[in-house]
């Protein structure tokens, strides 16, 4: 076992409200009844620390690891009991034993990912000696692995909460970036071109020259036409819009030019009239933007969009029949007593196998690779 990876997919578990989750309440009060024990525990443990998270019967937060009986949980990755800690020599001397709360039985099942990494326990305690049924064995193993399939669906929404508020962020800062740098004249990252009323070149900044040179490997000078330095595709509708500006009226569009060994770039295009003193249009300058970030932010977007509506589905339609399996049987057995048949047993079973079956895939959806960022060039 990774012990520090182990550790880092704790932290993650930490973060979470799981005290307020009602499913988790209630696996808590459930395992407390099926073991007949006045206490009963969600723990989770990291390099220093038992944590709980949930609890039923003991008012305590926080364990030292050393004095944590659940490290032995940990470490055998298994249901651990000790029927009678004043006849177990490792445990009789114990700080919690012979002093407050005084504990006489302990049973732990590990709270264990679908990565494998045991973070913590679902256990049960009690002040006097006590010895559960093959039965009370076998559902309070389910229980543990019902509570880990919940705990692992709660983060799995709380990341893509996070993916996609991080997303939004992004976003709106490169809205922000746009609305500054509308004005051609004060840009200074995007490529900015004059062209006289013939369409000639007349001035133009850094950017435009440095994306000439690179892509054309040709030192942009004035009164060359801007038609040497574009697409055959675009060729044609640069004109167009060269010819709406001309008139008094500007366009603005995107496009993806393709320049082969170059690479692909989308660019945002701006065409503007350009008037002298007297109002008289002289020229249009033209401001071209590489845009492939926000470009790629959008798809990202679209991306997380979709598989958030494939959550939601997921959730709404096959979560559902298993989840209310597992409560019905969860009161049948606590009508018998908690006693349960083997038919029972079987059926609760595949319900918890059934739920953990659909959070694996929440988990895989949410988890798996999105979009490849690519490093954006200016071409």
């Amino acid at each position: 076992m990774n012990e520090e990876l182990r550790q880092k997919v704790v932290k993650q578990f930490e973060k979470l409200n799981l005290q307020y989750n009602r499913e988790l309440q209630e696996t808590v009060s459930f395992a407390a009844k099926l073991c007949q024990t006045p206490v009963s525990l969600i723990t989770l443990l990291d390099k220093n620390t038992q944590w709980v998270k949930l609890k039923k019967g003991l008012n305590i937060d926080r364990i030292p690891r050393e004095l944590s009986f659940c490290t032995n949980v940990i470490k055998r990755k298994r249901l651990f009991i000790v029927n009678d800690t004043h006849q177990e020599t490792r445990f009789s001397n114990h700080p919690f034993v012979i002093g407050d709360p005084k504990v006489r039985f302990y049973a732990g099942a590990p709270l264990i990912t679908h990565d494998g990494h045991c973070v913590g326990t679902l256990c049960v305690m009690d002040y006097k000696p006590r010895m559960l049924t093959s039965q009370q064995k076998l559902i309070f193993k389910i229980l543990a692995k019902h509570t880990i399939s919940v705990m692992e669906l709660k983060l799995s929404f709380e990341q893509l909460d996070n993916s996609l508020a991080n997303l939004k962020q992004i976003r709106d800062h490169k809205a922000g970036d746009e609305i500054k740098l509308r004005s051609m004249f004060e840009s200074l990252t995007d490529a900015y071109f004059l062209f006289g009323k013939a369409g000639e070149i007349v001035d133009f900044n850094r950017a435009a020259y440095d994306f000439v040179k690179d892509t054309y490997d040709v030192r942009l000078t004035y009164g060359r036409a801007m038609a040497h330095f574009l697409t055959l595709s675009y060729r044609e509708t640069f004109a167009v819009n060269y010819r709406k500006a001309l008139n008094g009226t500007g366009a603005h569009l995107e496009r993806l030019a393709d320049y082969g060994s170059k690479g692909k770039v989308w660019w945002d295009c701006v065409f503007t009239p350009v008037r002298n003193d007297t109002g008289e249009i002289v020229g249009v300058s033209y401001v071209a933007r590489n845009i492939n970030d926000r470009k790629l932010i959008e798809k990202q977007i679209i991306e997380k969009n979709r598989l958030l509506l494939k959550v939601a589905e997921i959730q709404s339609h096959d979560y559902r029949g298993p989840v209310a399996t597992i409560l019905g049987l969860m009161g049948l057995i606590k009508e018998d007593n908690y006693v349960a048949s083997k038919e029972y047993l079987v059926m609760l079973n595949t319900a918890v196998e059934k739920l953990d079956e659909k959070i694996h895939e929440v988990v895989n959806i949410v988890n798996g690779p999105i979009v490849s960022k690519k490093k954006a060039r200016l071409l």
